[in-house]
């Protein structure tokens, strides 16, 4: 009966021994894969910020163009003299008989293409495309 007490501090420090081994192999395992992610996780930051950085520098070469500054006014002219000539025709000002202009309405997609010009051009990019041209 002693000779089985005496094997058992062995056993037990044996045990302990493997444990602490495998803690270790787990933890430098963990620390390669946390170190590896962080890795991953900052080139993917620095190539969208290079993205970015690369798409913003278009948009300001397109700005810059002459042709790309009047393009939207130019759009935004031609619709929104298309619009008024369907709201006026529709309108019974100083004797106009309504229709008579026989002003059609864009066909399908380009119907809702021009209210979206429109709506666009006014609400969001007219004051700063406006100012941008005669500013020059």
């Amino acid at each position: 009966m002693w000779a089985l007490l005496s094997l058992i501090p062995g056993l037990a420090n044996g045990l302990l021994t493997w444990l602490n081994k495998k803690t270790d192999a787990d933890l430098e395992k963990y620390k390669a894969a946390v170190g590896a992610d962080t890795t991953i996780g900052v080139d993917d930051i620095r190539s969208r910020i290079e993205i970015a950085r690369m798409v913003n520098q278009q948009r300001s070469e397109d700005r810059e163009h002459w042709f790309t500054a009047w393009m939207v006014p130019a759009a935004f002219g031609v619709f929104l003299s298309h619009a008024a000539a369907v709201v006026f025709d529709s309108m019974p000002l100083l004797g106009h008989e309504i229709g008579s202009w026989h002003v059609a309405s864009l066909p399908g997609m380009y119907a809702s293409m021009q209210n979206n010009i429109i709506l666009t051009v006014c609400g969001i990019g007219g004051v700063s495309a406006f100012k941008k041209i005669f500013s020059r």
